[in-house]
């Protein structure tokens, strides 16, 4: 009786064990693809910000659909404004603005990284306030960090008033441990 206990045991463990390991090497690498990994990897490094939370990023902006449009008018797979894309390209010498394809993975991810790199200087190195600027604008963060109900430092939101911002705050830094533990970045 123990002997046939101890069988089903070691017997479920390996099936486990297997749809696990299938799991972690098939199926979670199609969910959390390292699609244009030169270009994250080169601009991530250019601009110093983590390529775990470009990843993350766009897998939230555009699921890595390089032709998205949002609602907002917002591009590519960072989901680029036009306006941010014009301002930016204005501070990189490598992009013209006037000639830019802002649909192209490789413009799109050198702006996205660019303004990440940006917005982590601007805040500190505080990935959540950055992340707040990323999705609501950097101008309306500042607002909320100068407001003492939202934040008591001015540097750490301690409220995030749209529910927008602070649902895609925690979505991205969720997938960014995602893509951390999975690739070990």
């Amino acid at each position: 009786m123990i002997q046939r206990f101890l069988k089903r045991c070691i017997t479920w463990i390996f099936v486990l064990g297997i749809a696990g390991a299938i799991g972690y090497f098939l199926i979670l690498p199609k969910i959390l693809p390292l699609h244009c990994k030169n270009y994250v990897e080169k601009y991530a490094a250019q601009y110093h910000v983590e390529p775990s939370l470009v990843y993350a990023v766009i897998f939230c902006e555009s699921g890595f659909d390089p032709n998205a449009v949002s609602s907002a008018s917002a591009k590519g797979l960072m989901q680029i404004t036009d306006d941010t894309a014009i301002w930016v390209a204005q501070q990189i010498d490598e992009i013209d603005a006037d000639t830019m394809q802002i649909t192209d993975p490789e413009t799109n991810i050198q702006i996205g990284c660019w303004y990440l790199g940006w917005l982590l200087e601007k805040f500190d190195g505080n990935k959540q306030t950055s992340l707040a600027g990323y999705n609501a604008g950097h101008n309306k963060v500042a607002q909320w960090l100068a407001d003492e109900e939202k934040s008591k430092d001015g540097l750490t939101l301690d409220e995030i008033p749209y529910a927008e911002t602070k649902y895609y705050v925690k979505k991205v830094a969720l997938v960014q441990k995602a893509y951390q533990w999975l690739y070990r970045m």
